[in-house]
């Protein structure tokens, strides 16, 4: 695989951001030590409308190139055309199986890009 990445963006949308928050946290931070990094990640603080939190989550192109390197079975077999696709519905998979009630999706950002 010699596919180099930008920074993903994602967006991040919940009814509950605080616990919700909370839980993405703990994971993607021990997603980043496993792959030997850190400060390779950003939530921002959320909008709300409607009942719901909006906010952006924000992975180096080097954080989501170990993710791949470190879980590419898992991500491999995760639904998607595209790697991003994939990458997205496995760390979303991870989040649900942490109790996390969030959606998380490619921002239209990184459609552009």
């Amino acid at each position: 695989m010699n596919e180099t990445f930008g920074t993903f963006i994602l967006d991040f949308q919940t009814v509950a951001f605080e616990p919700d928050a909370k839980i993405a946290n703990e994971m993607v931070s021990q997603l980043q030590k496993a792959c030997g990094l850190e400060n390779q990640y950003a939530l921002d603080p959320p909008v709300q409308r409607a009942g719901w939190s909006f906010a952006k989550l924000f992975l180096s192109g080097q954080f989501v190139e170990k993710m791949i390197q470190a879980h590419g079975y898992e991500i491999e077999r995760s639904k998607g055309r595209k790697i991003e696709d994939r990458l997205v519905a496995w760390l979303a998979g991870e989040l649900k199986n942490r109790g996390c009630g969030a959606q998380i999706k490619l921002a239209p950002e990184m459609k552009e890009i």
